[in-house]
């Protein structure tokens, strides 16, 4: 049986990133919004955007 841990986090105060998250980020902030690959992902449409409901998000 796998045991299910959960793990609460206050968005106002994260937990510090790794030097290895810091460098991951810096390489993500250089590449041009030409590097990055969206063709997988729809345009959204105008009818899309009639039909959308604004819900607030569980705290």
């Amino acid at each position: 049986m796998a045991k299910v841990i959960r793990y609460k986090m206050d968005p106002a105060n994260p937990p510090p990133l790794t030097e290895a998250k810091k460098a991951e980020i810096a390489v993500l902030k250089a590449r041009s919004e030409s590097d990055v690959d969206t063709s997988d992902i729809p345009e959204l449409t105008e009818e899309f955007w009639q039909r959308a409901i604004v819900r607030r998000m569980a705290d």
